[in-house]
């Protein structure tokens, strides 16, 4: 059996990538310029089966056909460049695997890249940090062909599991993969923020750090919790000597561009997912805070607790139907014939987004679209009127929530009987002839409106 894998890239996610697989006795191999740092990874494995050569072509060369490369390293040209270089020593049915956090349609040019020398491309997602790539990654595979069994066998073995089975997806298309990881940290972004909403009025309603934390905590009995809800607990109960960490952290969000590119990827297939907007923009906008002479003052709240759950638990279930909802457009427009359960699945354990609320949804029955599924409305319905009171409570103490509230319109905007863009329709057609179609009919017609 050849199980060797070649991994170029060890930094943190690449050498905890490699310490997972040798712990599996999966053999590595490993390329770096750097010589120390391969051998402060063989170091660090509990097995004798890390190797490593500062040498590109002694890299290629040393590893069994056909070979199976991973690279984990920076997306964009640092991959495609290293990719190239690659392609000089590769052989036909080698195979080539992206780890790296690449957009999903550099990782379809790489497939066809590939395809033409008849090496094999496996865009590879992987999720879960430093300590999912040590301990067990979530990871969304895609590739344009059945992956080699040996890989599958190994990959499998590497990641996390939930109900006894890997968090694995292998999904069609080159770049399927990275899509599906794409879109994870897109609702990731708008997790990240709904909690941090969550913490906000909070803190108007007086509680202190502590409290903050068990009501965090408190999540996890009533089986609505998630790993960002868990993590959020113990970072309100860090102290240093100077006092909370929290308290001493400077207000302002950056990001690495993955929620920017859902947002953008979205935009360009004409899909709503406004939760994840506004997710993003709130990071954004966490840069550019000091604009007014005068501070608008933020009154004290007095916030419902058991409202405040529910309206955290609607949020979450919102942006989850909103992905969901994305991935069978893309699915249905691209032919990729992705099944929700699998992806479901994949995000279980491992992941960033790993929650109760994903094991909810595995019981829910996705034959047809997750809109149509009695438990997702009627769950999104039995929380409204207290996503109501939460929103009244913040509009009367001045407090911004944008993912809580762009979560509200969404459902109600699209549970409602009516829409006005009828009047859009009407304001293009009257200023610039653009057209309208008129009910009952997809005859586009422009009308006098004189």
């Amino acid at each position: 059996m050849n199980e060797t894998i070649g991994l170029i890239g060890i930094g943190v996610m690449g050498s905890n990538i490699a310490l997972n697989f040798s712990d599996k006795n999966i053999p590595v191999h490993v390329f770096n310029k750097s010589k120390q740092k391969i051998n402060s990874l063989i170091n660090k494995g509990t097995n004798t089966n890390i190797t490593g050569t500062t040498d590109i072509e002694e890299f290629v060369n040393t590893l069994p056909k056909p070979r199976k490369i991973l690279m984990m390293i920076p997306s964009g040209k640092p991959t495609l460049d290293m990719a190239k270089k690659l392609m000089d020593y590769l052989e036909p049915n080698d195979i080539l695997i992206d780890g790296g956090n690449a957009y999903y349609l550099d990782s379809n040019k790489l497939g066809d890249m590939c395809a033409k020398k008849e090496i094999e491309f496996v865009g590879m997602g992987v999720s879960g940090g430093e300590e999912g790539a040590r301990k067990g990654p979530a990871l969304m595979i895609g590739a344009s062909k059945p992956v080699n069994e040996e890989l599958k066998k190994s990959l499998s073995s590497i990641s996390a599991s939930f109900n006894n089975k890997p968090s694995i997806g292998f999904y069609k298309g080159h770049g399927t993969g990275h899509f599906i990881k794409m879109l994870h940290n897109g609702i990731e972004y708008a997790e990240m923020q709904i909690i941090s909403e969550a913490f906000h009025m909070l803190k108007k309603a007086k509680f202190n750090n502590e409290q903050i934390s068990n009501f965090f905590k408190e999540f996890t009995k009533e089986n609505r919790s998630s790993y960002l809800i868990e993590i959020t607990s113990n970072i309100m109960q860090k102290k240093n000597e100077s006092g909370y960490i929290i308290d001493q952290i400077r207000s302002e969000a950056s990001h690495k561009g993955t929620g920017k590119l859902t947002v953008e990827t979205s935009l360009n297939y004409g899909f709503p997912l406004p939760s994840i907007y506004e997710a993003f923009n709130a990071r954004v906008e966490s840069n550019f805070q000091n604009w007014w002479k005068d501070k608008l003052e933020e009154k004290e709240i007095d916030i419902n607790i058991e409202f405040l759950r529910n309206t955290i638990y609607f949020a979450r279930l919102a942006t989850m139907v909103q992905g969901m909802l994305f991935i069978e457009h893309i699915s249905s427009t691209e032919n990729l014939e992705i099944n929700l359960k699998e992806v479901l699945q994949n995000w279980s354990a491992g992941c960033i987004i790993r929650s109760d609320l994903l094991k909810e949804l595995e019981g829910v029955n996705l034959s047809n679209t997750i809109t149509s599924s009695g438990f997702v409305q009627n769950t999104l319905l039995e929380n409204l009127d207290s996503v109501k009171n939460v929103i009244k409570t913040c509009i009367d103490g001045s407090i911004s929530i944008p993912v809580i509230t762009s979560s509200y319109n969404w459902f109600v905007g699209t549970s409602n009987s009516f829409n006005p863009s009828s009047l859009i329709q009407a304001q293009r057609d009257y200023f610039g002839a653009h057209q309208v179609q008129l009910n009952n009919s997809d005859e586009f017609i422009h009308l006098d409106w004189d």
